[in-house]
């Protein structure tokens, strides 16, 4: 059961129409500024992912070589494969299997309790107060307790691979999943503080642990992408590990790139049409004076702003990429209108 209780109180000032009309409209001119600089970070994000570095293709491009046909003497980004050698076991924990790669976690299932912070408006003596309410209530989950990762150096033919720098691409493969069922506390509704999610939570006994292992077998065929050096790989751009198939670490780069593409490009969308909203925010206050018509304004032309954010962000990606071609036709237009006046 969630228990609810008000934290604190601010009084925002009078209940009177006039005077909320007032503090909206300042709050409004205020915000101009705000709008100005969201407008300008929107434009900041909108350039840099337009200038966004794609490295599937660079992927895509290499060529897959053997391990066995690398030399030490090699140097450059190269895309190797092959199965690795160890030159010393790393056994993943609660096992004997020799990994490259192993993640090792265990956890704790107990109530804890989880707050969440709310904010309303309310009336008090002909004054408008913000309350800040805090709900608390205690949920069943999973604690993480302790995340354990380890990465073992192998060779692929007679290259040496270090790839604790790299960015791991992994069909994981679970190799020990358990769950057991904790001893009865000796006093079940006992509430301490523990760690949970970065902050400090109360919580009741632990009732279940558990313990995961996923990992890379050594037998298995891997993929590196890197700077060959001295005979060893351990940094590139990219760097990548993985036990995936040539055409899945593209695949997958290609996915990623897409997807922060395509957030870059919609976060560049909200901070300008919000920007926007906020710069043209005191026009609204001033027209809500006639109960409504600020509002039902404000709605329309937010339609019109995300409209108009969206063009900009198309032309602006156009004109950011093919910069120079925009500054050819601006440079012939100034000769054009200038040979025209000539005449």
């Amino acid at each position: 059961m969630a228990d609810e209780r008000v934290v604190s109180e601010t009084n925002i000032g009078s209940s009177n129409p006039i005077a909320r009309y007032g503090r909206d409209l300042v709050s409004s001119i205020k915000g101009i500024g705000t709008g100005f600089i969201m407008v300008l970070i929107g434009f900041v994000i909108l350039y840099y992912s337009v200038g966004m570095k794609e490295s599937s293709g660079t992927v895509a491009k290499l060529a897959l070589t053997p391990a066995d046909q690398v030399a030490t003497t090699q140097v450059g980004l190269v895309k190797i494969s092959g199965k690795p050698s160890v030159p010393s076991v790393l056994a993943a924990p609660k096992t004997s299997e020799s990994v490259v790669y192993y993640k090792y976690t265990t956890e704790e299932y107990r109530k804890v309790e989880q707050t969440k912070t709310s904010y309303k408006t309310v009336q008090k003596d002909g004054q408008d107060v913000q309350q800040t309410v805090e709900t608390k209530e205690y949920v069943d989950t999973w604690v993480p307790v302790t995340t354990t990762e380890k990465w073992n150096t192998f060779k692929l033919g007679a290259v040496t691979v270090d790839p604790k720098s790299a960015n791991g691409n992994y069909n994981l493969k679970s190799i020990y999943d358990q769950e057991t069922v904790a001893p009865v506390a000796a006093n079940p509704t006992l509430i301490t503080p523990i760690t949970y999610a970065g902050k400090t939570a109360n919580a009741y006994p632990i009732t279940k642990t558990r313990e995961k292992v996923v990992g890379v077998p050594a037998d298995q065929n891997i993929i590196v992408i890197g700077e060959v050096a001295n005979g060893t790989i351990s940094a590139g751009d990219p760097f990548i590990v993985s036990n995936k198939s040539d055409a899945e670490i593209v695949k997958d780069l290609k996915s990623s790139e897409n997807l922060k593409f395509w957030l870059m490009k919609g976060a560049a969308w909200f901070f300008l049409a919000f920007g926007l909203m906020s710069i043209f925010g005191p026009v609204f206050a001033l027209l809500n004076i006639l109960p409504g018509v600020g509002s039902a304004l404000s709605g329309i032309m937010f339609v019109i702003f995300a409209i108009v954010s969206a063009v900009l962000v198309a032309l602006g990606s156009l004109v950011i990429k093919f910069w120079y071609v925009f500054i050819g036709l601006v440079v012939v237009a100034i000769i054009a209108a200038i040979t025209m006046r000539k005449k």
